[in-house]
Order: structure tokens, then sequence, then C-alpha cells
């Protein structure tokens, strides 16, 4: 970020030249302005000049993201301070697991990584797939010996995270979740295309091997996906749960459809014992794809 402009360590706020409108200036050692302004507290930052013509406002993981790299961004989450404020409502700030460690920045050296790797290959995930949803593990700390799927919401920053064992010795926890309303927030909020099909899936494991996929966190929707799907969704919304919740599933195409959703809600029905993350892991992504052309509206007689 260049040369620091003012800083107030006790609010977290902090102030630099805008990358955006020095750039506009050709000044690329900053403007000496100190329009842009940061709160590491709070996770936001705001240019007042620019912040609506070059969209430079929102979440700091943003911005790293836009001027900045993977590296950095990683050391932030990790790094990010807890503290809360206020006008916060003592809401706690959700921060990855201690010991955290992204998978594409490891390597066979690393303590268990190999165990890991292991494991993701077994269920048919692929580098590629790990590298796009930023899935990591740990080794130590209250979720040690887990993979970690982390998910952003719309300003891209951290909302939820699924914890999986993966090491061979016997738990009874297969997944640990962290104290965090799974039904307050929209699992990887910041990959949704919403003027594409929407496929709605049960875990975090089935979401990552379906294309523009939501994991329920469950076999029922909650109210703050609902209201993002009416009013945000612009295509089909199909329904893909696991074999064994097809008349969950039912029961879910009846709640969705409904006003300006009516007409474009389809279902799949599964072969039995099958859930989309096996079928990746059976046939890959050809499978995948095949049970999502079966897609297929229901018949109103059906629910009477």
């Amino acid at each position: 970020m260049g040369e620091c402009r003012k800083h107030d360590e006790d609010k977290g706020q902090a102030a630099f030249d805008c990358p955006a409108c020095s750039a506009e200036k050709g000044l690329p050692d900053g403007d000496g302005k100190g329009n842009l302004e940061l709160n590491y507290y709070k996770d936001v930052f705001k240019c007042w000049v620019c912040k609506d013509t070059n969209s430079m406002s929102g979440s700091i993981t943003k911005l790293i993201k836009k001027y900045g790299n993977l590296r950095i961004l990683t050391d932030y989450r990790l790094l990010q301070p807890e503290k809360t404020f206020e006008d916060r409502d003592e809401t706690k700030i959700l921060v990855l697991p201690d010991g955290f460690r992204l998978l594409k920045d490891c390597t066979s050296r690393d303590f268990k990584y190999n165990r890991a790797m292991y494991y993701l290959g077994q269920r048919g995930i692929t580098p590629r797939i790990i590298n796009q949803f930023e899935i990591g593990y740990t080794t130590t700390g209250k979720f040690q010996n887990r993979i970690i799927i982390p998910s952003y919401d719309e300003n891209d920053t951290l909302n939820y995270f699924i914890a999986r064992w993966f090491d061979k010795q016997y738990t009874k926890l297969k997944y640990l979740n962290p104290d965090a309303a799974k039904q307050e927030i929209i699992f990887s909020e910041n990959k949704i295309n919403w003027d594409a099909t929407i496929y709605l899936v049960e875990g975090a494991f089935d979401h990552i091997v379906v294309p523009n996929s939501i994991p329920l966190l469950g076999k029922d929707i909650s109210d703050v996906l609902l209201g993002k799907i009416y009013e945000k969704s612009k295509a089909n919304i199909v329904i893909l749960l696991d074999n064994d919740a097809y008349e969950d599933s039912k029961l879910l195409y009846r709640k969705l459809d409904f006003g300006n959703l009516s007409g474009r809600i389809r279902i799949c029905k599964l072969p039995e014992g099958y859930d989309p993350s096996l079928i990746y892991q059976t046939w890959g992504s050809k499978g995948i794809i095949h049970y999502l052309h079966t897609r297929r509206k229901l018949k109103e007689s059906i629910f009477n």
C-alpha cells in the first residue's frame, strides 16, 4: 500500500494513497492525498474520492485480491485481529483455525501433507479444485488433522468453514463445526453466479464438485438463503440432494416453487446410495454432468 499517511492503532484505522486514484494521475508512488482509509478491526476499506467510480470500497480481502497476491491474502486471514467494537454489536469475527495451511503452498516435506492429499485424492478431489476453493488442512489445535474448506461472503470475508477429519486414527467426530451460525450465512457466496442455473446440494464436498452450487449444510433451506435466491437468481434452481433425502428434496421443491421462482425449480434423483460427492468420486465430472441432465419439473399432482 505504500507509505502510511496516518494510523490510529486504538481504532485500527489507517490511511494510504489510493492506488486507483494514483494510477489515474500517472503517479505510481502515490498522489500524497491519503484518501484511502481502512479499518483492520472491522475488515473494511474505502477511498473517499473514487469509491463509486472505481469500486474502491468493501472488505480488505477484496483490496488485497485486487492489488496483492495469494500469500498476502493468506497471511492477512491468519493474522487478522479478533478485536470487536460496539458498533459491530459485539459480533465475533470468525477466523481460520489454528495451524491452518493452504495445501497449494505445502509440499510432501510438510507434516501430514501426504496424508491430507491422499484423503482428498481418494475422493477424486483434484489440485484444480483444491486451488479454486482454497482448501487447506491443520495438524494442531482444536481442529487438528482436518481438511478445511473455507467459505467467504459476497465481500470475500470469511463466514464459515467445514472441518473434516482425514487422519487414520479413529474419531467419532468426522466433522467439527466452527462457532458460527450456519443458518445466517450463505456458503461460498462470493463464488455464486446468480445469472446462471444454481444447484442446491447438501454438503461442502458436494458443493466443490458441482458447478455453481450452494451447499445447504443440511437438508432444508435457511430463510437467509431463500430470500437471497428469490431476490437475485435469474435462471433455474436445481435441487440435487443425496439419494436418501429425496422426500426432503420434494418438500424443498414445493417451498421454492412460488412467486418469481414459480416454474424455475427442477429436481434430480440420484441412484440409491449416492450423493454428488460419491458420484464425482466414482465417475468424475462426466458422472456429475450426466445426472445434472436428468433434472426435471415435478407435477403438482405428486403433492396431493
